[in-house]
């Protein structure tokens, strides 16, 4: 087997264990689950993943490194905010139409006192990150005259940041309007004219 073929399978259980956990959470999906739509037998996952924590440790990081790479020149040089935010609804819309009704974050809390002290530390760094994104976006909205807030930026990223992952769960239920609705509102709560 090539490297590019084991790197290749490797993303494809990345990928299968993401949409699994999104979709079960944690402790709903085992190794096989993963293997059998791939057609690869228990042993390949366990090759490149020799425990479960290991796993959802490298699905964390994946998530980290897509937030990383989707906000890296925004964090370096500023820009305009609203397009950030739109970028999040967007995404968010996104991963729920492609059957992913959670976040990584969402999906883990569930099960947050069963995971390793290596994966809460790795899930709560992914989680700041993500925060100190999110508080910026709307600090620089502010300054720059995009978004209209009272209070602390980052009370604020958590509050709306708290509104999607609830909208999510509604969503599931709901559809995928109750998403939009609260998109709105978050809009409405930041003095954006539709």
């Amino acid at each position: 087997m090539t490297m590019n073929a084991i790197s290749n399978t490797r993303q494809q259980i990345i990928d299968t264990a993401l949409q699994l956990l999104m979709q079960r959470g944690m402790n709903g999906f085992s190794y096989r689950d993963i293997s059998e739509p791939l057609g690869i037998k228990n042993a390949a996952v366990h090759y490149h993943f020799p425990s479960k924590a290991k796993l959802v440790k490298s699905l964390i990081r994946e998530s980290h490194q897509a937030l990383r790479k989707g906000t890296a020149e925004f964090m370096a040089y500023g820009g305009p905010a609203r397009p950030q935010l739109e970028g999040l609804f967007e995404f968010t819309l996104k991963q729920c139409e492609c059957g992913r009704p959670v976040c990584v974050a969402g999906a883990l809390s569930v099960d947050f006192e069963e995971l390793s002290k290596g994966t809460k530390e790795a899930l709560n760094r992914f989680m700041m990150d993500t925060l100190d994104w999110f508080t910026r976006v709307l600090e620089t909205g502010r300054e720059q005259g995009e978004f209209q807030f009272n209070g602390n930026a980052r009370n604020k990223a958590i509050s709306i940041m708290a509104m999607i992952q609830g909208a999510r769960q509604f969503a599931r239920i709901h559809g995928h309007k109750a998403l939009e609705c609260t998109f709105e509102q978050i809009r409405t709560d930041l003095g954006i004219e539709s």
